[in-house]
């Protein structure tokens, strides 16, 4: 008969919403049936669905092996390679570096090789019975580039995402954009109108279904360059540094197009003469949008982290046209 042996990412939970988690193909009123008809016994006692289960506790299933391998197999999905980059790594967290053009997770029309994938792969996370397997923290946009927290135990996961909405985690972001922001420093409170989805729902939803999806980002004016659109014609634009105080779903894109300061290179919200001067002249294929800097306390130790991410290739020889740079702060 199947034994689990409770480990750290199990331990708290109880009984019933652990084998929820681990037997991931059985109805839920049949789990509560095994609990009741003592087909499930913990240290080899009576179980309750409601006692909570500690570290190195042994959960022994009455039930036959075959049924115990069906019931508890993830969906496999392929890594063919490993596109992004390690920034810090210790026992309980993993910071990458995402490249463009990789999704996070996978979605329609890329349903291997994400960079969750990717990241299970290179952990060496297997398809079997599980409570937990790593997971990201936040997210990225499929074309933006940069910095992503995965944490390798749920007490991290738990951590970090109170953290998140506690504001204790500094995310800053570097956008090229159209013009120069005046003043140069401050806050845009704007509702977040996306633009991937209908235009019937676009009033309804503005952002990942959510009526009230305002959004907040803090800016500041790090560079401001002159670009040559023709032999008379020069534009104004600005590296600026992005601080995202609240997590909507395009708030970046959507808050620059709405501020006068259109994003370079994004066909959604961006200009599209601009971006094909830009791609003709500077191979920009996508969003100048990068995730470059972390700035936390270790959701374990307290530790200060300070994790930066340098221009990826594909905007280095824009970066190095312009002179950009990389802001110190």
């Amino acid at each position: 008969m199947p034994e689990l042996i409770v480990d750290q990412n199990g331990a708290g939970q109880r009984l019933d919403r652990y084998l929820r988690k681990v037997l991931r193909a059985v109805p839920v009123s049949h789990l509560f049936k095994m609990i009741r008809t003592r087909k499930v016994r913990v240290n080899g006692k009576r179980a309750k669905a409601q006692q909570v289960l500690a570290v190195g506790d042994k959960v022994l299933l009455h039930m036959p092996a075959e049924n115990f391998e069906k019931d508890t197999q993830r969906p496999v999905r392929k890594a063919t390679s490993m596109d992004f980059q390690i920034r810090y790594e210790d026992e309980e967290l993993l910071v990458v570096s995402k490249p463009p053009n990789l999704p996070v997770h996978p979605g329609a029309g890329h349903l291997d090789n994400s960079l969750i994938d990717q990241v299970h792969a290179y952990l060496e996370v297997g398809p079997g019975p599980a409570v937990f397997r790593p997971s990201l923290v936040h997210r990225l946009d499929k074309d933006t580039s940069g910095l992503v927290m995965v944490g390798k135990t749920i007490e991290v996961v738990r951590r970090l995402s109170r953290m998140l909405s506690d504001d204790q985690v500094k995310k800053s972001y570097l956008a090229l954009a159209r013009g120069v922001p005046e003043p140069r420093m401050g806050t845009w409170d704007f509702m977040v109108r996306r633009k991937d989805v209908p235009s019937a729902r676009r009033v309804k939803t503005p952002s990942r279904g959510r009526k009230d999806a305002v959004g907040r980002t803090r800016y500041r004016v790090a560079i401001t360059r002159r670009v040559q659109l023709s032999r008379s014609e020069t534009v104004k634009m600005s590296l600026l540094v992005l601080r995202l105080l609240t997590g909507r779903t395009h708030q970046i894109r959507s808050h620059l197009e709405q501020a006068g300061f259109p994003l370079a290179g994004d066909r959604r919200y961006g200009i599209r003469e601009l971006n094909i001067l830009l791609k003709e002249r500077y191979d920009l294929r996508r969003q100048f949008l990068h995730a470059y800097l972390l700035e936390l306390p270790h959701p374990l130790s307290g530790s200060p982290l300070r994790i930066t991410d340098p221009y990826p290739d594909d905007l280095a020889a824009l970066a190095r046209s312009l002179r950009l740079g990389m802001p110190k702060d």
